[in-house]
């Protein structure tokens, strides 16, 4: 990820606005972690089963930011020249369960105020737990986290799937890595 103005942003700065201001269309991403359903045309929303998502998006982003009720608590910007690329771990406070925040994600051919706006809704209390178990279960076995990954798209929770597939404390192996990479490529395709 390229280096840029990154940290929270305090209130009362010129750049603190309501999280439904638009001050330019909207434009589309592929957000891939944490896995998000679009709702209209750049707005998406997803349920996310553990308190500090990865954030994961194929376009190369130049902002990132993250909303709080109505106010602006993180930003990224992309230094001149460079874009914001790669997973991104959850900066700040983690989710809490039910807390709904909002990214804002301009991509790199996106003007000024143009972004598309993700609205992550944190799982309940037991989802979040029962996630956190079940990674704790895993240790760094990667067969074990290919497994979870498998029965998760199994039973159709492809939240949970992404979740344990982009999670930092999963292990490094091939096979992990080529699924990643897979999903990856595939992007928003499907």
């Amino acid at each position: 990820m390229a280096p840029g103005l990154t940290g929270p942003i305090q209130g009362g700065q010129a750049t603190d606005r309501q999280a439904t201001d638009r001050q330019a269309d909207p434009v589309a991403v592929c957000v891939v972690a944490p896995r998000v359903e679009a709702v209209q045309q750049g707005d998406a929303i997803g349920l996310v089963p553990t308190p500090r998502p990865v954030v994961l998006v194929v376009e190369p982003l130049l902002e990132i930011r993250i909303e709080r009720a109505g106010r602006l608590v993180w930003r990224q910007v992309a230094n001149p020249g460079q874009v914001i690329t790669g997973p991104m771990a959850w900066p700040g406070l983690p989710l809490a369960p039910g807390e709904v925040v909002l990214l804002r994600l301009r991509p790199q051919q996106a003007g000024p105020g143009s972004f598309a706006h993700v609205q992550l809704i944190g799982g309940s209390a037991a989802r979040m737990a029962q996630t956190a178990r079940l990674m704790a279960a895993l240790a760094q076995k990667p067969a074990a986290w290919l497994q979870a990954v498998d029965a998760a798209l199994d039973q159709g929770d492809v939240p949970l799937a992404w979740t344990l597939l982009f999670a930092p404390n999963a292990p490094m192996s091939p096979e992990l890595q080529g699924l990643r990479h897979q999903v990856l490529n595939q992007g928003c395709g499907q």
